[in-house]
């Protein structure tokens, strides 16, 4: 099985191959400024010649579909849509919180994860082994309050508000905030292996929240 993952839902876009197991063959990361439909395509591309594939040939093509930034998502979600059209291959879609979830796998307890959603506030999820979980737009102060001691919290905006975390609750390092096409592979495929596929033309992003035009013009 040839599998392509796309992540765009953050600043630093980057795509990875993996094979059956889950296994990442190659990533690339692109840089903040390079985050642009005109970058993704050379990047993808790049990275299937890296692997000796062609665009024909890959079975499972797995895209991060929100929370995140509005115009990351979009772009993301139309490139995975435009392959699945011209490749046949399989779709599916990825919670970006989820994602991040999983780079701290191994974390006991609860785990929150948490973007920026602007406006002081956060998208926001908590993971509990074996549990379902929910996507909130809050405040951050109200998030705060949240917080329990034994609690791990990651993502992007703790560079801003980890001084304000209470007592006992464990940061994971930085290197691990952001989410990764990698971990959206792997959870793409367990989906995959679920039978829970997207068709490309209900394919779309998952944004949580309007955009402050919409908010403003009252859509």
């Amino acid at each position: 099985m040839r599998i392509l993952a796309i992540e765009t839902s953050q600043r630093q876009a980057s795509v990875s191959a993996l094979d059956a197991q889950g296994s990442v063959l190659h990533s690339l990361a692109l840089s903040p400024e390079q985050r642009t439909a005109q970058a993704l395509h050379p990047a993808i591309r790049e990275l299937l010649a890296t692997c000796g594939w062609q665009p024909d040939k890959l079975d499972l093509i797995c895209a991060s579909t929100g929370p995140g930034s509005f115009t990351g998502l979009r772009m993301g979600v139309t490139t995975a849509k435009t392959f699945a059209y011209a490749t046949g291959a399989k779709l599916v879609g990825v919670h970006t919180l989820a994602a991040m979830a999983s780079r701290n796998k191994a974390t006991s307890g609860r785990l929150w994860t948490i973007l920026d959603a602007q406006r002081s506030e956060l998208f926001a999820a908590c993971f509990i082994k074996n549990q379902p979980f929910e996507t909130q737009v809050i405040s951050i102060d109200h998030w705060l309050d949240l917080l329990k001691p034994g609690d791990t919290v990651s993502g992007p905006p703790l560079k801003k508000i980890s001084a304000r975390m209470p007592p006992d609750v464990h940061i994971t390092p930085a290197e691990s905030w952001s989410p990764r096409s990698e971990e959206v592979g792997q959870l793409g495929l367990a989906a995959f292996l679920q039978g829970k596929v997207a068709e490309p033309v209900q394919f779309i992003p998952k944004y949580f929240r309007r955009s402050a035009a919409e908010e403003k013009a009252g859509i």
